[in-house]
């Protein structure tokens, strides 16, 4: 499934864990192109699909850029490499080992989630060193055909973060650099699970990409923002200091972390006007995963005062 967002720029639906509109990838294309994030490893078969269908031929890209390398991003770099074999990953040099190795990415998502939902989410491959280019604080790419890329660090959600402009169309693609926003959710909702959460790296990526001024956000949770795109990443500021805020009070006061998401809940349940019952599960899931980053970033806070 993939929808044109504007001349040569796709997103591919990877129908997460056979789910269609949970994770999005994102198809550039220049005389070059490039493939923004890449799902989980059991969505590799969906991704290829559509990159088939996109070329005529067999499946063909350039350039694989997951965002960061949690499973939902990365997750199926591995058989996409091993089915391209000609193509270059670039990463983020924090994350690079990580695809080289994704065995502890694995671990803990299994942690995280369970042993069942990982026999859906699918287990990583590795990614030859040679095949891996370490992406800094900054990477211009072209395309070609006037279409360049700038990819550049964005902390926060993750210390491995990156994101992609395409500089001629501004159009932002954020990764979990901003706040997931699934359907009947006209806001984001905080991205910030553990292990790498930082709530001041965060708000700093935010704010630069307030500054950018994009046309557009293309978000892998889910699809286009192109209208109020301020206003969108301000309510995200706003929320994210409200809930770094609640979890250092709850740490402080020794409450533990199942309250802080039901606080998260509320929240989430007051703005959207949503029962407990009408919040889909996949948004139940992320909300406390966001509970558990936030806690454990103001736990860390508090010993380092």
């Amino acid at each position: 499934m993939r929808t044109e967002i504007s001349d040569g720029v796709f997103l591919i639906d990877t129908l997460a864990a056979g789910t269609p509109g949970l994770v999005a990838c994102y198809f550039i294309k220049g005389k070059r192109s490039a493939l923004v994030d890449a799902g989980y490893p059991s969505s590799a078969n969906s991704v290829l699909t559509e990159l088939r269908s996109l070329s005529g031929t067999g499946p063909h890209v350039d350039y694989l850029i997951p965002t960061h390398v949690h499973l939902d991003h990365a997750g199926a770099i591995g058989r996409l490499s091993e089915e391209m074999p000609k193509a270059r990953v670039l990463v983020n040099e924090h994350g690079l080992k990580h695809l080289i190795d994704p065995s502890k990415v694995a671990a803990t998502a299994a942690s995280l989630f369970g042993e069942k939902a990982m026999k859906k989410y699918g287990t990583p491959l590795p990614v030859p060193k040679e095949r891996l280019e370490a992406v800094g604080e900054l990477y211009k790419l072209d395309l070609g055909a006037g279409r360049e890329l700038r990819i550049f660090y964005t902390p926060g959600h993750a210390w491995h973060h990156l994101s992609v402009l395409l500089e001629n169309e501004r159009l932002l693609i954020t990764g979990d650099a901003v706040g997931v926003r699934y359907s009947g959710f006209d806001f984001p909702i905080p991205a910030t699970p553990p292990p790498g959460f930082d709530g001041e790296q965060y708000v700093k990526s935010l704010k630069g990409f307030m500054r950018m001024e994009p046309a557009a956000l293309l978000l892998p949770h889910f699809g286009s923002v192109r209208q109020n795109i301020r206003a969108f990443l301000a309510t995200n500021i706003e929320t994210i200091r409200r809930w770094t805020s609640a979890a250092a009070e709850m740490v402080e006061a020794g409450e533990p972390v199942d309250r802080l998401f039901e606080a998260f809940m509320a929240d989430v349940m007051s703005r959207s006007g949503l029962a407990r019952d009408e919040i889909p599960d996949q948004v139940t899931q992320s909300i406390n995963l966001s509970a558990m980053g936030c806690y454990t970033y103001a736990q860390e806070r508090i010993i380092k005062q």
